[in-house]
């Protein structure tokens, strides 16, 4: 299996614009990213969508999570 690899992985995650908006929320704000509404909560940052709802403790995982999905 081949694993698809951002350029930010390669260039450093500090300038990844993904992350940065993610890092970016505050606790009950939420934004659109793709499709995916991202919202921070208390203890997690929710990714959800019609067919989706998952939950993250960290702004890296969410976006591994947006990133590895295939359109």
């Amino acid at each position: 299996m081949v694993e698809q690899i951002s350029i930010f992985t390669l260039n450093g995650l500090s300038e990844d614009p993904l992350l940065t908006k993610i890092e970016q929320l505050q606790v009950g704000e939420h934004i659109m990213i793709q499709n995916y509404m991202v919202e921070r909560t208390n203890k997690f940052y929710e990714i959800q969508n019609n067919e989706v709802h998952e939950c993250f403790h960290t702004t890296q995982e969410c976006c591994n999570y947006i990133d590895n999905k295939d359109y």
